[in-house]
Protein backbone atom coordinates (compact mmCIF):
# COMPACT_ATOMS: atom_id res chain seq x y z
CA UNK A 1 0.00 0.00 0.00
CA UNK A 2 1.19 3.60 -0.98
CA UNK A 3 2.00 5.60 2.06
CA UNK A 4 1.76 9.48 1.11
CA UNK A 5 4.29 9.77 3.88
CA UNK A 6 6.90 7.76 1.88
CA UNK A 7 9.48 10.64 1.40
CA UNK A 8 11.81 8.00 0.09
CA UNK A 9 9.91 7.19 -3.13
CA UNK A 10 8.92 10.56 -4.11
CA UNK A 11 12.37 11.55 -3.81
CA UNK A 12 12.82 8.63 -5.91
CA UNK A 13 10.16 9.43 -8.30
CA UNK A 14 11.05 12.90 -8.42
CA UNK A 15 14.59 12.12 -9.47
CA UNK A 16 13.53 9.87 -12.29
CA UNK A 17 10.99 12.46 -13.70
CA UNK A 18 14.15 15.19 -13.77
CA UNK A 19 16.41 12.46 -15.04
CA UNK A 20 14.13 12.09 -18.05
CA UNK A 21 14.16 16.15 -17.88
CA UNK A 22 18.07 15.94 -18.27
CA UNK A 23 17.83 13.00 -21.29
CA UNK A 24 15.68 15.52 -23.06
CA UNK A 25 18.31 18.25 -22.96
CA UNK A 26 20.75 15.90 -23.39
CA UNK A 27 18.91 14.60 -26.52
CA UNK A 28 18.45 18.24 -28.43
CA UNK A 29 21.78 18.90 -27.58
CA UNK A 30 23.56 15.71 -28.90
CA UNK A 31 21.55 13.52 -30.95
CA UNK A 32 19.37 16.28 -32.70
CA UNK A 33 22.26 18.83 -33.36
CA UNK A 34 24.37 15.93 -35.39
CA UNK A 35 21.09 14.95 -36.99
CA UNK A 36 20.55 18.48 -38.07
CA UNK A 37 24.56 18.47 -39.30
CA UNK A 38 23.87 15.35 -41.28
CA UNK A 39 21.09 16.89 -42.69
CA UNK A 40 22.51 19.65 -43.74
CA UNK A 41 25.26 18.04 -46.18
CA UNK A 42 22.16 16.25 -47.73
CA UNK A 43 21.46 17.58 -51.60
CA UNK A 44 17.49 17.20 -50.33
CA UNK A 45 15.59 19.71 -47.49
CA UNK A 46 13.23 17.08 -47.44
CA UNK A 47 15.31 15.44 -43.69
CA UNK A 48 15.92 19.16 -42.89
CA UNK A 49 12.11 19.53 -42.34
CA UNK A 50 11.48 15.94 -41.10
CA UNK A 51 14.08 16.55 -38.36
CA UNK A 52 12.46 19.98 -36.96
CA UNK A 53 8.89 18.53 -37.93
CA UNK A 54 9.26 15.20 -35.74
CA UNK A 55 11.88 17.61 -32.58
CA UNK A 56 8.84 18.38 -30.50
CA UNK A 57 7.25 14.98 -30.17
CA UNK A 58 10.86 13.64 -29.66
CA UNK A 59 10.86 15.95 -26.85
CA UNK A 60 7.71 15.40 -25.68
CA UNK A 61 8.42 11.36 -25.00
CA UNK A 62 11.05 12.03 -23.00
CA UNK A 63 8.19 13.34 -20.46
CA UNK A 64 5.70 10.60 -21.00
CA UNK A 65 8.52 7.95 -19.99
CA UNK A 66 9.70 9.82 -17.52
CA UNK A 67 5.83 10.60 -15.62
CA UNK A 68 4.97 6.17 -16.35
CA UNK A 69 8.43 4.96 -14.90
CA UNK A 70 8.04 8.19 -11.87
CA UNK A 71 4.41 5.55 -11.44
CA UNK A 72 6.14 2.68 -11.10
CA UNK A 73 8.47 3.52 -8.44
CA UNK A 74 5.20 5.09 -6.56
CA UNK A 75 3.68 1.41 -6.76
CA UNK A 76 0.25 3.36 -6.38
CA UNK A 77 -2.63 1.14 -5.50
CA UNK A 78 -4.24 -0.38 -8.25
CA UNK A 79 -7.62 2.56 -8.47
CA UNK A 80 -4.92 4.75 -9.79
CA UNK A 81 -4.44 2.21 -12.68
CA UNK A 82 -7.65 2.28 -13.94
CA UNK A 83 -6.58 6.57 -14.59
CA UNK A 84 -2.96 5.87 -14.93
CA UNK A 85 -3.03 3.29 -17.58
CA UNK A 86 -5.10 4.87 -20.36
CA UNK A 87 -3.61 8.71 -19.44
CA UNK A 88 0.05 7.05 -20.42
CA UNK A 89 -1.55 5.25 -23.10
CA UNK A 90 -3.52 8.11 -24.49
CA UNK A 91 0.24 10.16 -24.09
CA UNK A 92 1.40 7.85 -26.17
CA UNK A 93 -1.14 8.45 -28.84
CA UNK A 94 -0.88 11.32 -28.80
CA UNK A 95 2.26 11.85 -29.32
CA UNK A 96 2.47 9.60 -32.36
CA UNK A 97 -0.62 11.25 -34.21
CA UNK A 98 1.64 14.61 -33.19
CA UNK A 99 4.71 13.11 -34.99
CA UNK A 100 2.30 12.10 -37.96
CA UNK A 101 -0.10 15.56 -38.05
CA UNK A 102 3.82 17.21 -37.86
CA UNK A 103 5.16 14.85 -41.25
CA UNK A 104 2.52 16.07 -42.77
CA UNK A 105 3.41 19.54 -44.25
CA UNK A 106 7.47 18.17 -44.97
CA UNK A 107 6.35 15.32 -47.49
CA UNK A 108 4.06 17.66 -48.85
CA UNK A 109 6.83 17.85 -51.78
CA UNK A 110 5.46 14.82 -53.20
CA UNK A 111 1.80 16.39 -53.41
CA UNK A 112 3.28 18.69 -55.46
CA UNK A 113 4.65 16.38 -58.20
CA UNK A 114 1.24 14.81 -58.22
CA UNK A 115 -0.29 18.03 -58.77
CA UNK A 116 1.92 20.24 -61.40
CA UNK A 117 0.27 18.54 -64.28
CA UNK A 118 -3.00 21.04 -63.40
CA UNK A 119 -0.12 24.05 -63.59
CA UNK A 120 2.05 25.60 -61.44
CA UNK A 121 -0.20 28.25 -60.67
CA UNK A 122 -2.82 25.46 -59.09
CA UNK A 123 -0.64 23.47 -57.12
CA UNK A 124 -0.63 25.42 -54.55
CA UNK A 125 -4.68 25.50 -54.08
CA UNK A 126 -4.30 21.55 -54.50
CA UNK A 127 -1.33 21.03 -51.83
CA UNK A 128 -3.04 23.53 -49.13
CA UNK A 129 -6.74 21.16 -50.04
CA UNK A 130 -4.72 17.58 -49.80
CA UNK A 131 -2.80 18.88 -46.76
CA UNK A 132 -5.58 20.16 -44.60
CA UNK A 133 -7.52 17.57 -45.45
CA UNK A 134 -4.71 14.56 -44.31
CA UNK A 135 -4.13 16.67 -41.36
CA UNK A 136 -8.06 17.01 -40.21
CA UNK A 137 -8.08 12.93 -41.01
CA UNK A 138 -5.24 12.10 -38.93
CA UNK A 139 -6.46 14.35 -36.05
CA UNK A 140 -9.72 12.31 -36.11
CA UNK A 141 -7.93 9.02 -36.12
CA UNK A 142 -5.84 10.03 -33.32
CA UNK A 143 -8.81 11.70 -31.37
CA UNK A 144 -10.57 8.08 -32.12
CA UNK A 145 -7.73 5.92 -30.81
CA UNK A 146 -7.11 8.43 -27.76
CA UNK A 147 -11.01 7.72 -27.03
CA UNK A 148 -10.97 4.03 -27.19
CA UNK A 149 -8.34 4.37 -24.57
CA UNK A 150 -10.97 5.32 -22.00
CA UNK A 151 -13.21 3.03 -23.10
CA UNK A 152 -15.06 5.68 -24.95
CA UNK A 153 -17.12 3.64 -28.09
CA UNK A 154 -16.71 6.31 -30.97
CA UNK A 155 -19.46 4.66 -32.85
CA UNK A 156 -21.93 4.32 -29.56
CA UNK A 157 -21.05 7.84 -29.17
CA UNK A 158 -22.09 9.38 -32.54
CA UNK A 159 -25.40 6.97 -32.48
CA UNK A 160 -26.15 8.35 -29.29
CA UNK A 161 -25.55 12.13 -30.75
CA UNK A 162 -27.18 11.61 -34.23
CA UNK A 163 -29.94 14.20 -33.65
CA UNK A 164 -27.00 16.61 -32.76
CA UNK A 165 -24.54 15.33 -35.83
CA UNK A 166 -27.92 15.67 -37.37
CA UNK A 167 -27.93 19.60 -36.00
CA UNK A 168 -23.84 19.98 -37.09
CA UNK A 169 -24.49 18.09 -40.41
CA UNK A 170 -27.06 20.51 -41.17
CA UNK A 171 -25.05 23.48 -40.19
CA UNK A 172 -21.62 22.26 -41.81
CA UNK A 173 -23.47 21.93 -45.21
CA UNK A 174 -22.71 25.18 -46.87
CA UNK A 175 -18.94 24.66 -45.35
CA UNK A 176 -18.70 21.24 -47.18
CA UNK A 177 -20.13 22.63 -50.27
CA UNK A 178 -17.62 24.86 -49.89
CA UNK A 179 -14.60 22.06 -49.84
CA UNK A 180 -15.74 20.03 -52.35
CA UNK A 181 -16.63 23.01 -55.05
CA UNK A 182 -12.73 23.85 -54.59
CA UNK A 183 -12.13 20.68 -55.90
CA UNK A 184 -14.38 21.68 -59.35
CA UNK A 185 -12.54 24.66 -59.97
CA UNK A 186 -9.00 22.91 -59.61
CA UNK A 187 -10.03 19.98 -61.37
CA UNK A 188 -12.34 22.01 -64.45
CA UNK A 189 -9.52 24.47 -64.78
CA UNK A 190 -12.08 27.30 -64.24
CA UNK A 191 -9.23 30.27 -62.86
CA UNK A 192 -6.20 30.01 -61.51
CA UNK A 193 -4.27 32.99 -59.03
CA UNK A 194 -2.97 35.72 -61.22
CA UNK A 195 -6.52 35.41 -63.72
CA UNK A 196 -8.64 38.40 -64.39
CA UNK A 197 -12.56 36.65 -63.70
CA UNK A 198 -15.57 38.05 -63.72
CA UNK A 199 -18.51 36.96 -62.06
CA UNK A 200 -22.24 38.83 -61.62
CA UNK A 201 -20.91 39.75 -58.32
CA UNK A 202 -17.56 41.05 -58.37
CA UNK A 203 -14.85 41.37 -60.98
CA UNK A 204 -11.31 41.23 -60.26
CA UNK A 205 -7.73 39.29 -60.11
CA UNK A 206 -7.96 36.13 -58.71
CA UNK A 207 -4.82 36.29 -55.48
CA UNK A 208 -6.22 32.71 -53.35
CA UNK A 209 -7.52 29.79 -53.95
CA UNK A 210 -8.87 28.37 -50.54
CA UNK A 211 -10.02 25.43 -49.35
CA UNK A 212 -13.66 27.49 -48.09
CA UNK A 213 -12.97 30.43 -50.40
CA UNK A 214 -11.20 32.71 -53.20
CA UNK A 215 -9.70 35.95 -52.92
CA UNK A 216 -10.18 38.39 -55.42
CA UNK A 217 -8.98 41.61 -55.71
CA UNK A 218 -10.87 43.87 -57.17
CA UNK A 219 -9.57 46.95 -59.59
CA UNK A 220 -10.28 49.21 -56.94
CA UNK A 221 -7.55 47.22 -54.73
CA UNK A 222 -10.15 45.64 -52.46
CA UNK A 223 -9.97 42.07 -51.55
CA UNK A 224 -13.07 40.39 -51.55
CA UNK A 225 -13.61 37.05 -50.04
CA UNK A 226 -16.43 34.51 -52.34
CA UNK A 227 -17.23 31.25 -51.06
CA UNK A 228 -16.30 28.20 -53.36
CA UNK A 229 -19.56 26.97 -54.07
CA UNK A 230 -20.81 30.10 -55.06
CA UNK A 231 -17.91 30.47 -57.77
CA UNK A 232 -19.25 27.06 -58.87
CA UNK A 233 -22.41 27.75 -58.93
CA UNK A 234 -22.48 31.25 -60.65
CA UNK A 235 -21.07 32.31 -64.28
CA UNK A 236 -17.86 32.68 -64.52
CA UNK A 237 -16.36 34.85 -66.99
CA UNK A 238 -12.49 34.46 -67.18
CA UNK A 239 -11.11 37.30 -69.21
CA UNK A 240 -7.34 35.73 -68.90
CA UNK A 241 -8.46 33.14 -71.50
CA UNK A 242 -8.97 35.04 -74.30
CA UNK A 243 -6.91 34.21 -77.53
CA UNK A 244 -7.27 38.18 -78.50
CA UNK A 245 -8.97 41.15 -76.94
CA UNK A 246 -11.79 43.14 -79.24
CA UNK A 247 -12.25 46.39 -80.46
CA UNK A 248 -15.57 47.45 -81.52
CA UNK A 249 -16.29 51.34 -82.43
CA UNK A 250 -18.52 53.45 -84.63
CA UNK A 251 -17.43 56.34 -86.87
CA UNK A 252 -20.45 58.70 -87.70
CA UNK A 253 -20.01 60.64 -90.87
CA UNK A 254 -21.90 64.07 -91.60
CA UNK A 255 -25.36 63.81 -94.12
CA UNK A 256 -22.86 65.86 -96.44
CA UNK A 257 -20.60 62.93 -97.05
CA UNK A 258 -20.82 61.46 -100.70
CA UNK A 259 -21.11 57.97 -101.60
CA UNK A 260 -17.71 57.69 -103.30
CA UNK A 261 -15.95 59.48 -99.86
CA UNK A 262 -17.85 56.55 -97.83
CA UNK A 263 -16.68 53.94 -100.44
CA UNK A 264 -13.46 54.91 -100.50
CA UNK A 265 -13.02 55.53 -96.57
CA UNK A 266 -14.23 52.19 -95.58
CA UNK A 267 -11.52 50.64 -98.41
CA UNK A 268 -9.17 52.47 -96.40
CA UNK A 269 -9.91 51.58 -93.19
CA UNK A 270 -10.30 47.40 -93.94
CA UNK A 271 -6.59 47.88 -95.96
CA UNK A 272 -5.25 49.44 -93.13
CA UNK A 273 -6.18 46.65 -90.49
CA UNK A 274 -5.35 44.20 -92.63
CA UNK A 275 -1.86 44.94 -92.64
CA UNK A 276 -1.36 46.55 -89.66
CA UNK A 277 1.20 43.93 -87.69
CA UNK A 278 -0.85 44.23 -84.67
CA UNK A 279 -4.43 43.54 -85.53
CA UNK A 280 -5.39 40.07 -85.59
CA UNK A 281 -6.83 38.83 -89.53
CA UNK A 282 -6.11 35.08 -89.29
CA UNK A 283 -8.41 33.65 -86.82
CA UNK A 284 -10.82 36.06 -86.25
CA UNK A 285 -13.33 38.27 -88.65
CA UNK A 286 -12.55 41.72 -89.43
CA UNK A 287 -15.45 44.44 -90.14
CA UNK A 288 -15.41 47.66 -91.63
CA UNK A 289 -19.22 47.75 -93.23
CA UNK A 290 -21.33 51.06 -93.39
CA UNK A 291 -24.37 50.24 -91.11
CA UNK A 292 -26.92 52.83 -90.05
CA UNK A 293 -28.17 56.01 -91.51
CA UNK A 294 -28.73 57.36 -88.03
CA UNK A 295 -30.41 60.57 -86.65
CA UNK A 296 -27.18 62.82 -87.03
CA UNK A 297 -25.15 60.26 -88.98
CA UNK A 298 -23.87 57.86 -91.45
CA UNK A 299 -22.65 55.25 -89.32
CA UNK A 300 -19.46 52.64 -90.23
CA UNK A 301 -19.19 49.92 -87.93
CA UNK A 302 -15.63 49.01 -87.07
CA UNK A 303 -15.19 45.51 -85.13
CA UNK A 304 -11.59 43.59 -85.16
CA UNK A 305 -9.29 42.27 -82.72
CA UNK A 306 -5.85 42.95 -81.71
CA UNK A 307 -3.08 40.18 -81.22
CA UNK A 308 -2.26 41.42 -77.54
CA UNK A 309 -4.48 40.88 -74.69
CA UNK A 310 -2.89 42.92 -72.33
CA UNK A 311 -5.51 45.88 -71.36
CA UNK A 312 -2.30 48.79 -71.77
CA UNK A 313 -0.92 47.27 -75.15
CA UNK A 314 -4.94 47.41 -76.38
CA UNK A 315 -5.06 51.01 -75.02
CA UNK A 316 -2.28 51.75 -77.38
CA UNK A 317 -2.96 50.21 -80.54
CA UNK A 318 -6.82 51.12 -80.39
CA UNK A 319 -5.36 54.99 -79.56
CA UNK A 320 -3.00 54.71 -82.67
CA UNK A 321 -6.33 53.37 -84.68
CA UNK A 322 -8.50 56.08 -83.67
CA UNK A 323 -5.98 58.72 -84.98
CA UNK A 324 -5.42 57.09 -88.30
CA UNK A 325 -9.14 56.77 -89.04
CA UNK A 326 -9.36 60.45 -88.16
CA UNK A 327 -6.79 61.46 -90.93
CA UNK A 328 -8.39 58.92 -93.49
CA UNK A 329 -11.72 60.56 -93.15
CA UNK A 330 -9.84 64.16 -93.10
CA UNK A 331 -7.98 63.22 -96.06
CA UNK A 332 -11.12 62.17 -97.87
CA UNK A 333 -12.46 65.76 -97.49
CA UNK A 334 -15.17 64.40 -94.62
CA UNK A 335 -16.00 65.11 -90.99
CA UNK A 336 -16.97 63.57 -88.09
CA UNK A 337 -20.91 64.37 -87.50
CA UNK A 338 -22.51 65.78 -84.11
CA UNK A 339 -25.63 65.57 -82.91
CA UNK A 340 -27.75 68.06 -84.59
CA UNK A 341 -31.05 69.30 -85.87
CA UNK A 342 -32.52 71.01 -88.86
CA UNK A 343 -35.99 73.22 -88.36
CA UNK A 344 -38.04 73.43 -91.58
CA UNK A 345 -39.98 76.58 -91.50
CA UNK A 346 -42.88 76.96 -94.23
CA UNK A 347 -44.18 80.50 -93.47
CA UNK A 348 -42.76 83.18 -91.50
CA UNK A 349 -45.24 85.14 -88.97
CA UNK A 350 -46.18 88.46 -90.62
CA UNK A 351 -44.87 91.20 -88.20
CA UNK A 352 -46.78 94.47 -88.50
CA UNK A 353 -44.40 97.83 -87.85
Amino acid sequence: MFDLWDWKKLLLATFIFIFALLLRKLFARVVLKQLKKFAATTETTLDNDIIAALEPPFKFIFIVVGFYFATLVLNLPAKFDEILTPLIRSLVAFTLFWAFFSCVEPFSVFIDKLTLKFGTELTAALKNFFVKGLKIFIALIGLTAILNEWGINVIGLLASLSLAGAAVALAAKETLANIFSVLTIIFDKMFKPGDWIMTPDVEGVVEEIGSRATKIRTFSKAIVTVPNATLVNSAVTNWSRMTNRRIKMRLGLEYRTRREQVTRITQRIRDYLQNHPEIETSNVVTFVYLVEFNESSIDILLYYFTKTTKWEEWLRIREENMLEFMKIIEDEGAAFAFPSQQLYVEKLPVVSK
